[in-house]
């Protein structure tokens, strides 16, 4: 099997998940971030030493992750830690503020937890990514410290984001900060706590949410194609929220109100299939290194007009704190739920999980670098596939390396990709 040896190898055997922990962990101008249409945010290397490119490749969930630790947490619910990691508590609840609850992608719950972290816990700011202001197809890391911010944040971008390349804005900051992050993300910023103590300081709480992956920017273009809509005259787009599970909208530079296109469930259809193989390796759906992960409760129909709700996943012990502090003080309104609520929630995302073990055998059969994920019960996960969809992740994946030449390294060009400096330089002055 061919080794993977350089960052720049990790980007062409398309592995990178685009999470920004390289740039970050590199010294300052040896990595360059870039939204490259058809592929999502990748590293272009600019110089690094053997030992700086070794470390780079330590930390990258792209290659791998270790969750072994996570499995011993006193406390875990059995009955679902194979399939979701860590969980000591299931919540179901939303925002208390009605302007949260509805701009939400699910009832606002991760904004009303950060927004009590900020009010009530003395955090400095949140972490997260949001609509960039002058591109609005593409996303941008900001720090926000007010309601506003929050609010201006709310709702999913369902395109490339890098979080972790605003993580020097976490480290800097005066008192510990919420890192709002997809699953991906978190695993690569625990990675790098454990080589950065000055940043692991500053890490308040880590907020997740239930993920199957980014797809590139090349899906939202492609979208807006299929609805009519040219994109340099987007003034603002919108996935999903204001409403549940809300509306792919957008509102052009003509004063005109949104637009409500297409359904959650419709635009999504098409988005995912816009998302880059390395996303489809990565077993982690629901943010199994947060504090607390949030997601869409589907183990029941969402009814017309009904206002969001989210399932509140408590992976650890300041998780609980903080959420039962935030209900306390009136932010969050919740109930606790079960753990089949949880499974009929993201059927989907366990099926993918399970999937994830024949994929990763079918590549390496080839020859092909494959990503090392342990104490994720893969194998445990696979063995629960029906028979067919055993069948299909080996050979299915077989098929699709073959056809689409995974066997050669990809050579990625960087020509007209877009800076997430360039985007971030907005949000970071």
């Amino acid at each position: 099997m061919k080794r993977i040896e350089k960052v720049s190898d990790i980007v062409s055997w398309r592995l990178c998940l685009g999470c920004g922990a390289c740039a970050y962990t590199a010294p300052e101008g040896a990595i360059e971030l870039l939204d490259v249409e058809g592929e999502g945010v990748r590293p272009k290397v600019l110089s690094l030493s053997k030992e700086e490119e070794a470390e780079i490749l330590d930390i990258c969930p792209g290659l791998g992750v270790d969750y072994s630790d996570f499995l011993e947490q006193p406390g875990n619910i059995k009955e679902v830690l194979d399939a979701f990691g860590p969980v000591l508590e299931i919540w179901e609840g939303h925002a208390t503020d009605p302007d949260i609850r509805f701009k939400g992608s699910s009832g606002g719950a991760i904004t009303a937890i950060s927004h009590y972290c900020l009010e009530m816990e003395g955090m400095a700011g949140v972490l997260q990514v949001g609509e960039d202001r002058e591109d609005p197809i593409r996303n941008s890391t900001r720090l926000s410290k007010t309601r506003e911010d929050l609010i201006e944040c709310t709702g999913s971008r369902y395109a490339p984001a890098s979080t972790c390349d605003g993580l020097s804005l976490v480290e800097e900051a005066d008192s510990p900060c919420v890192i709002v992050a997809q699953p991906s993300e978190v695993a690569a910023l625990r990675n790098v706590e454990k080589i950065r103590p000055g940043l692991s300081a500053k890490v308040g709480l880590v907020l997740s949410f239930f993920c199957a992956g980014s797809p590139s920017t090349t899906g939202t273009l492609d979208l807006l194609r299929t609805l009519g809509e040219p994109s340099d005259a987007i003034k603002s787009l919108r996935y999903r929220g204001n409403g549940w599970p809300g509306m792919f909208a957008t509102r052009r530079d003509d004063g005109l109100p949104a637009k409500e296109h297409k359904t959650y469930a419709e635009s999504w259809a098409r988005l995912q299939s816009f998302r880059p193989l390395a996303t489809h390796l990565f077993p982690d759906g629901g943010g199994e290194g947060a504090d607390i992960s949030c997601g869409d409760p589907w183990y029941r129909k969402v009814t017309d007009g009904e206002p969001g709700s989210s399932l509140i996943v408590v992976r650890t012990e300041k998780g609980r704190r903080i959420l039962r502090g935030a209900i306390e003080a009136g932010f969050i309104n919740a109930a606790l739920a079960t753990p089949d609520q949880l499974k009929q929630s993201q059927l989907n995302l366990t099926s993918k999980r399970g999937a994830v073990w024949g994929r990763l055998f079918a590549l390496r059969l080839l020859g092909i670098p494959a990503p090392n994920h342990r104490g994720m019960s893969l194998f445990a996960n696979w063995l629960e596939l029906p028979l067919s969809e055993k069948f299909k992740s080996i050979f299915g994946t077989i098929k699709r390396a073959l056809q689409r030449r995974y066997r050669k390294a990809k050579v990625v060009s960087f020509n007209n990709a877009v800076s997430r400096a360039a985007l971030n330089k907005r949000e970071f002055k």
